[in-house]
């Protein structure tokens, strides 16, 4: 049954988000088209005509309250608008009481509408509550934007639809009271892009309405308990350390419980072959909906059995995640193979887990993370001659110019900070997979030379100046008589504003000349893992082409402006890896020996034979 209702006969009524549906998600584009819409046939309409919103979908539970099927973000958004043009609707006499809304499973976004906390500010406490109080603040924001917008739109949102009124009205359409409200609920989202394929999942386990009126309380509290646990996997997979220990990229989706589907659609379709391939449209929902019914169907469950099964796989899935994370262990472990293998790995990782008690799974992911790192290298001399490769042999370049082991170089400086994280005891260290990957994902890691390569030298003149301050201080401070004469040409350089390329590039060449010689650096040393450390792209370029001392201070200044700078990158600079360092100006044969060894020492850990 359907008609068309002035916004205002909405007013009193209760309105029921059921548990199957996802709490409120609209951006500031969908907020500010329905203004926009509306405040146009504001301004175009003429009196006696009427606006209609899309439908409203509604379920009657008793004389005054309404199960939403479809229409829930459009109803928040109008609460929203109309809390905040509340003062305005008192002053112009429409002090009819809201409608209300209530969730079903989500309390706490019940409350947060009627405490009217949204209105204090973004809150990011609760998914709800930060999409709730982001959506106010567009609304501010757009009646910030245009004059008489608070009085002109209060008699259109308002008005009832007697002669001559214009107003807003909504298409209202009731469904009978048998009718199932999630096959409802489905065939009205199913072809809508923002609803995952998870929130159709969850209509479809979550149906009260499909069991014999004898069980049916009993089923719903089992049903309303799946809900409440959906809800806690769904936050704490929004944690960004959380899933970021998970997954090596950024999760788009609005729910991102739909990874731990997406893992059982994948097992559920290599055993029973319901379709072809996954690539198609709301794959996992129509997978695990297949499976819903095959159990039912030929496996001969109740429906409610059928649900507690799937449900049970999920809970499995999210236990063993769980574990993994808050086992100091198993997180940087597994963390560590994750972000080399991708989470293809997950699933072997569990089956391991089944059959092995823990200290042997312990050895199982030590034994993976060895067959990643360890070095089985030849290659050719450069007299052609065959030698095997070793860890110290690592190199970013390598002889012949036609390889290189940047790949493994990186792999195993990872290594060396995961596990130096975790073997630190401080307020019990883990290492941040999450600033990690965020920055693989928008900056990259590189590998930065501790003591400097001779690279290209520098031609535009604000970089030289700045190269020749830095350094100037730099050397400076060290003291030391063999750098006088370099120190005089380089402040005289600094002071002439006509310097030429060439002279700048003599100057330049002469100080790494001299840092080479004091820091026992050669061409082939240079390029060697004990010269190397991890540095995300963006600090590199800023590290490029200065002196140890130089690149440390220029490192301080990035980590106290909130950079992420791995553990081992800075302890590098700091030279923890070296005993009673006797400078710490350059980076020294003496450095590199220490920084190798702890390196090995993580290396080694992995590599020797484990039962």
């Amino acid at each position: 049954m359907s008609s068309t209702t002035a916004f205002i006969e909405l007013f009193e009524k209760n309105f029921v988000i059921p548990h199957y549906q996802r709490g409120y998600r609209w951006s500031e584009q969908e907020v500010k088209e329905l203004l926009n819409d509306i405040w146009y046939f504001t301004k175009t309409s003429n009196n006696g005509e009427f606006y209609c919103l899309q439908p409203i979908v509604v379920q009657k539970i008793n004389k005054n309250t309404y199960n939403v099927l479809d229409g829930q973000q459009r109803l928040t958004t109008l609460y929203l608008i109309l809390i905040f043009l509340e003062e305005r609707r008192f002053e112009d006499g429409y002090n009819k009481k809201l409608f209300t809304l209530k969730y079903e499973t989500r309390p706490e976004s019940e409350r947060f509408l009627n405490n009217r906390k949204f209105i204090h500010g973004i809150d990011e406490t609760n998914i709800d509550f930060y999409h709730i109080s982001k959506s106010y603040n567009y609304i501010k924001e757009w009646f910030k934007g245009q004059a008489g917008a608070k009085n002109k739109l209060i008699p259109v949102l308002l008005d009832e639809t007697d002669i001559g009124n214009k107003n807003i009205r909504f298409i209202w359409y009731e469904v009978a009271s048998k009718t199932y409200p999630i096959d409802v609920f489905i065939r009205l989202n199913v072809g809508k892009i923002p609803l995952t394929d998870a929130e159709l999942i969850k209509a479809l386990l979550l149906q009260s309405d499909r069991y014999p009126i004898e069980y049916l309380q009993f089923h719903k509290m089992k049903l309303f308990e799946i809900a409440s646990e959906w809800d806690t996997i769904e936050y704490t997979l929004q944690e960004e350390e959380f899933w970021y220990f998970l997954n090596n990229n950024e999760n788009t989706k609005a729910t991102h419980i739909e990874f731990i589907f997406d893992a059982i659609a994948n097992k559920v379709l290599k055993e029973k072959k319901y379709f072809d391939s996954k690539n198609f449209k709301h794959a996992t929902f129509l997978i695990l909906s297949e499976y819903l019914e095959d159990l039912i169907t030929n496996d001969g469950i109740s429906r409610i059995d059928a649900v507690k099964k799937i449900w049970e796989m999920v809970i499995e899935y999210f236990e063993y995640y769980k574990e993994w994370f808050e086992n100091r262990k198993l997180y940087h472990y597994i963390g560590y193979l994750i972000e080399l293998k991708g989470t293809s790995i997950i699933d072997i990782l569990i089956a391991r887990s089944k059959k092995l008690p823990k200290d042997k799974f312990e050895l199982y992911l030590e034994n993976e993370i060895g067959s990643l790192v360890r070095v089985s290298k030849h290659r050719k001399d450069k007299n052609g001659q065959d030698i095997e490769i070793e860890l110290k042999d690592l190199c970013y370049e390598n002889e012949d110019q036609r390889s290189n082991d940047k790949p493994l170089i990186t792999s195993i400086l990872l290594l060396h900070n995961v596990v130096m994280t975790l073997h630190s005891e401080k307020e019990k260290a883990k290492f941040p997979f999450h600033l990690y990957k965020k920055t693989t994902g928008n900056e990259k890691w590189s590998l930065e030379h501790i003591h400097a390569q001779n690279s290209n030298a520098i031609s535009n003149k604000i970089h030289q100046n700045t190269w020749l301050t830095d350094h100037i201080k730099s050397i400076d401070n060290l003291n030391d008589p063999q750098f006088k004469g370099i120190l005089q040409k380089m402040k005289k350089a600094l002071e002439n504003e006509e310097l030429e390329n060439e002279e700048f590039d003599s100057l330049y060449n002469e100080v790494y000349k001299l840092m080479n010689e004091v820091s026992g650096a050669t061409e082939k040393n240079t390029h060697l893992i004990e010269n190397l450390c991890l540095i995300d792209k963006n600090t590199n370029s800023q590290l490029n082409n200065s002196v140890f001392d130089v690149k440390r201070e220029k490192i301080k200044k990035r980590e106290l402006q909130g950079y992420y700078i791995p553990i081992c990158s800075r302890n590098v600079f700091l030279k923890v890896y070296t005993d009673y360092p006797q400078n710490n100006a350059y980076w020294t044969k003496e450095d590199r020996k220490g920084y190798l060894k702890s390196i090995k020492t993580t290396y080694d850990s992995f590599i020797k034979e484990k039962e």
